[in-house]
C-alpha cells in the first residue's frame, strides 16, 4: 500500500512478503546448523588409538582450524600436539591437514567475512596415510556459515573412529558366511601388506 503525502511515498510491505522473508530466514539459519556430509572419504584398517601429533600447516589460513580440529580429536577420545617443522619421532599418529577459505556475505550483513571453504584431513601412521577424509560445502552452500568445528566434525569421526570400514566388514561377513579367501579379500578391501610400503 503506497500513500503519497505531498511528494514523499510511504511503502508498507504487505503481510504475504514479510511472511516470505522470514520463512527464508529461518529456512536459511537452519540448513546452516546442519552438518555436512565427509566427501572423498578413505580408510584403511588401523588400531585404536588416543593420541595424535598435528603437523602445522602455515599455508592454511583458517584462523580456528587448528583449535577446532584439537576440540573434535578429543570430542572423540583423541588428545593431541601441535608440531611445527619438525614432529618428534615419537609421534606414531600424525594428522596432515589442508583448508582454504573464501570471502563472502552473510544475510543483512554489508561486510564480507571469511569462511572456511574447503579442507582435507589424512590420519598416518609413522608417514602411512591410514585414512583422510574432506570437508566440501553441501550442493546449496547451507553450510557456508556452520562453525569450522562444525564442518570438521564428520572428517574426524571418520580419521578416528574407524567405523564404516569396520561396518562394511561385519555387514559382509554377517551376510555371507562362506565366502573363499580370495572373495574375503576383495569384499573386505584388503591391500596386501607388501604394496603398502
Amino acid at each position: 500500500m503506497a500513500l503519497a503525502l505531498g511528494g514523499c511515498v510511504v511503502m508498507t510491505p504487505s503481510a504475504s512478503l514479510t511472511a516470505l522473508e522470514m520463512a527464508s530466514v529461518a529456512v536459511t539459519h537452519a540448513a546452516s546448523l546442519s552438518s555436512s556430509s565427509p566427501a572423498n572419504a578413505v580408510q584403511h584398517p588401523h588400531d585404536a588409538f588416543s593420541g595424535a601429533c598435528i603437523e602445522l600447516n602455515r599455508v592454511a589460513s583458517v584462523a580456528d582450524f587448528v583449535p577446532a580440529l584439537q576440540a573434535e580429536l578429543v570430542k572423540n577420545g583423541v588428545e593431541s600436539r601441535v608440531y611445527g617443522e619438525t614432529m618428534p619421532s615419537s609421534c606414531r599418529f600424525t594428522i596432515h591437514y589442508s583448508a582454504s577459505i573464501e570471502w563472502g556475505k552473510r544475510m543483512f550483513e554489508d561486510d564480507f567475512s571469511p569462511y572456511m571453504s574447503a579442507a582435507r584431513l589424512e590420519l598416518r601412521e609413522y608417514g602411512k596415510i591410514l585414512a583422510s577424509s574432506s570437508y566440501k560445502p553441501t550442493l546449496l552452500g547451507t553450510d557456508k556459515w556452520s562453525s569450522t568445528a562444525d564442518k570438521l566434525a564428520p572428517s574426524v569421526r571418520v580419521i578416528v573412529k574407524r567405523v564404516e570400514a569396520e561396518r562394511r566388514l561385519l555387514e559382509t561377513k554377517a551376510a555371507t558366511p562362506a565366502l573363499s579367501a580370495a572373495q574375503e579379500e576383495v569384499q573386505t578391501f584388503a591391500v596386501p601388506e607388501s604394496r603398502l610400503k
